[in-house]
């Protein structure tokens, strides 16, 4: 398939094959990752199974919203994705642009910027319905030269996150219920309410889009990663007044990495909080996750979460193992 660059490629680029992402390059973008470690230093290796559920997350929308440069050497030389969530009260792009080490400097990353907001631009078209319509990207904060290129195309700076790991060698804390709740094993027959439990836990959080079912099932219970048998509720009867939503990310199937327990999100819904419920869940979920036979565990958290969940995170053994910072570019 041939791609529409819907803009012209920049003068004295090498000459490359563009076409969108295939399934079955993800090997070929492992490599191009690998070989761009020394340089970005990612936090673990490049593993299968997250550009797996990358492109499993595009769906339909991979031939329209991917692109790839393929060298004459037939290695890849660069890659964009676009995913486009399924939101109803913001039309959002979330987007990565990725360039091999040996094809920077010669504006493919800028051009891939570029390409990536048109190509959003033209998806979102003339919406009159008043909704922000907005793309997010971001980058590890060592990464300077991306920074600047995100500065310089007009993204601005909208939250760091710090992704935290503790090793699955220490004892986990373990802490009751308040009195009255229970603890129920995620079912299927739960996922709607867990939806909306976490509409309630998380609706002041800025940046997280209020879940529809569909949204739901991409980012969170849909995903390969997830684990039911791994995942919890705190129960008052038959309401749900918290949550840890939990994933096993195979980092390395040929065994040098570990596998690793991803806190996809906890949450309690406001009535509850500040009565040691999150702190019993992330305990819970530690001891499941060694019963498991898992390694270590590993979460993210806004580094400016007023919710006091950096202090809950550090009591339970996680430390700051990279920071990232996120950016916004709103299109209207």
């Amino acid at each position: 398939m041939v791609i529409d660059l819907l803009l012209p490629l920049p003068a004295g680029l090498p000459v490359y094959t563009w076409r969108p992402i295939q399934r079955d390059d993800i090997f070929a973008i492992q490599n191009m990752l690998i070989a761009n470690s020394p340089v970005d230093k990612p936090d673990t290796p490049p593993s299968e199974e997250h550009m797996r559920l990358l492109l499993t997350m595009l769906g339909e929308q991979i031939d329209q919203n991917t692109l790839l440069a393929m060298a004459e050497d037939g290695t890849i030389a660069a890659a964009a994705m676009i995913f486009i969530p399924a939101g109803e009260e913001e039309l959002v792009a979330l987007t990565e642009g990725i360039v091999h080490v040996n094809h920077r400097g010669r504006g493919m990353g800028g051009y891939l910027l570029q390409w990536m907001e048109t190509r959003v631009r033209q998806a979102f078209g003339h919406s009159e319905d008043g909704r922000p319509q907005i793309m997010r990207t971001s980058c590890t904060v060592h990464q300077v030269d991306r920074i600047r290129l995100f500065e310089q195309y007009g993204f601005k700076t909208m939250r760091y996150s710090y992704k935290m790991r503790r090793s699955l060698s220490q004892q986990a804390i373990k802490e009751p219920l308040p009195t009255g709740l229970k603890w129920v094993q995620w079912t299927a027959e739960l996922d709607l309410p867990l939806m909306h439990a976490f509409n309630a836990a998380f609706s002041e959080h800025y940046g997280v889009e209020k879940m529809n079912e569909e949204l739901w099932g991409q980012l969170f219970t849909g995903v390969p990663q997830f684990r039911g048998d791994l995942s919890y509720l705190a129960m008052d009867g038959d309401a749900i007044v918290g949550f840890c939503i939990n994933w096993v990310e195979d980092n390395d199937k040929a065994g040098t990495s570990p596998q690793e327990g991803w806190v996809e999100a906890i949450g309690v819904i406001p009535a509850w909080r500040g009565q040691g419920v999150a702190s019993a869940l992330l305990g819970h979920a530690l001891r499941l996750f060694q019963a498991a036979g898992l390694r270590q565990a590993a979460l993210e958290v806004d580094a400016h979460n007023p919710s006091g969940a950096l202090r809950l995170y550090e009591k339970h053994g996680f430390e700051v193992a990279r920071e990232t910072m996120h950016f916004v570019k709103m299109l209207n």
